[in-house]
């Protein structure tokens, strides 16, 4: 079956980088493309929401339209284009609830103060909806995801972290990495010999691994002290990981959690491309 990839873009200079990673991706899987773009009206200057279709023209909506055609042409990409007055995040919620895709492409901005702003409109719907994993691209496309660490905590969620890094790139080289408390530190400020806590930690990632992904035996499997996100962050840098996939401890509401949860930390902090996986909405 044909893989389908949505675009969630603004068409700002940010989303250039996300833009051409989606083609790459699409011109790799020979998958079908859509492109999904939201033209919002800014509230009024007294705050006031004035709705969406309140301000823009029919004009507008076929100009834009227009430019991202030439966009794909250009790259030699047949794509769909979906164009719309709308608020982001409402659009490509609804698009990708009408035609599930395999996966979601968004950019972020590298400013801090602007990424609640972007995950508000757009990313933290999406995520919300549980249709896909969500691709938040901040490198510039220079190859394939070669090398992929995967966050593991043995939820639900790290397991749809690891089984969409496996199925949407089995070429890849991929790491697992589990952070985990060091009980014989904390308590007594002492290491035993036999680093009881680490094996047990190893033993725990290995089974959660074969358990995910029955008769994987390439997985390279991580495991130590401390924050997961500092751990992702560092591992990453110090390996040349391409791509760092999480979940986003989700749930039912995302949208309460997800600044609060390892997912939003690395989407501000990480260097790395971001899979963020939810867990499937029941009966999903």
């Amino acid at each position: 079956m044909q893989r389908r990839i949505l675009l969630a873009t603004d068409l700002s200079a940010r989303c250039d980088r996300a833009f051409d990673r989606a083609v790459s991706l699409a011109r790799a899987w020979n998958a079908r493309l859509t492109v999904a773009t939201a033209l919002e009206d800014p509230p009024d200057a007294a705050g006031d929401d004035l709705g969406p279709d309140c301000c823009r023209t029919e004009e507008e909506v076929a100009a834009t339209e227009s430019l991202v055609r030439g966009d794909l042409e250009v790259s030699g990409i047949d794509g769909e284009v979906v164009v719309r007055r709308a608020r982001a995040g409402d659009l490509i919620a609804e698009v990708a609830r009408s035609d599930p895709p395999d996966l979601i492409v968004t950019g972020i901005a590298r400013s801090t103060g602007m990424v609640a702003a972007i995950l508000g409109s757009t990313v933290e719907a999406v995520i919300a909806t549980g249709v896909a994993p969500v691709l938040i691209v901040k490198q510039r496309v220079r190859r394939p995801y070669e090398r992929v660490l995967v966050g593991i905590d043995f939820s639900p969620d790290a397991r749809a972290a690891l089984e969409a890094a496996a199925t949407l790139l089995p070429d890849a080289e991929l790491t697992v990495l589990h952070a985990y408390t060091d009980l014989a530190v904390t308590v007594s400020g002492t290491r035993p010999d036999d680093d009881i806590d680490h094996r047990h930690a190893f033993d725990q990632s290995a089974a959660f691994v074969a358990q995910v992904l029955p008769g994987a035996s390439d997985v390279k499997i991580v495991v130590k002290p401390g924050h997961a996100e500092t751990l992702l962050n560092q591992y990453a840098v110090d390996h040349g990981i391409d791509l760092v996939s999480v979940g986003t401890r989700g749930q039912a509401h995302v949208l309460d959690r997800l600044f609060g949860s390892t997912s939003a930390t690395l989407v501000r902090s990480s260097s790395c491309d971001l899979l963020v996986s939810p867990e499937p909405a029941a009966g999903g």
